[in-house]
């Protein structure tokens, strides 16, 4: 009887540390799941443990802590056409993606089609795009913001059009923002 109870004891705490060695990997599934999301995958135990130092380090005296802080940047950022933000997602990075555009959506000017990350967390804002009055495409990518510092880090405007018409060597407006 004693044997047993010592094989139960032993198997519970062997499933109880290979679930607590894996739980950063699904964690940090879900936060890899969006634009520029990164490689994390539930085999590779040392990326969910990367994903949790980041994600310790990088959230001391964040700026933009909370999803509320950060739809609240955005909002202020992109509050009218052009582009008006709707919602944002945190997303665990691992560099420089290709920006996402939906079918019928407007893609950004060719020299703003890869973002670039400041740091491995970042807040994707997704919002509507509009020609003028008229709305374009679905919901897409429109901006992305810094997670610790705040800042914006990139920006779907302004539109190639717009772009086209500066002059040789202008930096449009709209090349970036600080809120």
């Amino acid at each position: 009887m004693r044997g047993t109870r010592g094989r139960v004891v032993l198997s519970l705490a062997v499933v109880v540390l290979v679930a607590a060695a894996w739980a950063p990997a699904f964690i940090a599934e879900r936060y890899a799941d969006g634009p520029g999301g990164a490689e994390v995958g539930r085999a590779r135990l040392d990326r969910g443990w990367e994903f949790v130092y980041h994600a310790v380090r990088l959230s001391r005296e964040a700026r933009l802590g909370t999803d509320g802080a950060a739809l609240e940047t955005a909002r202020k950022v992109w509050a009218g056409p052009p582009a008006v933000a709707q919602s944002v997602r945190l997303v665990y990075m691992d560099g420089p993606f290709e920006v996402p555009v939906p079918e019928g959506g407007l893609a950004p000017a060719p020299r703003k089609r890869v973002a670039t990350p400041a740091s491995r967390l970042s807040w994707v804002v997704d919002g509507a795009v509009f020609e003028g009055r008229v709305r374009r495409g679905e919901r897409q990518m429109i901006g992305m913001l810094d997670y610790a510092s705040g800042r914006v880090t990139w920006d779907i405007t302004p539109f190639p059009a717009a772009e086209a018409g500066a002059a040789p060597g202008q930096v449009p407006a709209l090349a970036y923002r600080d809120p």
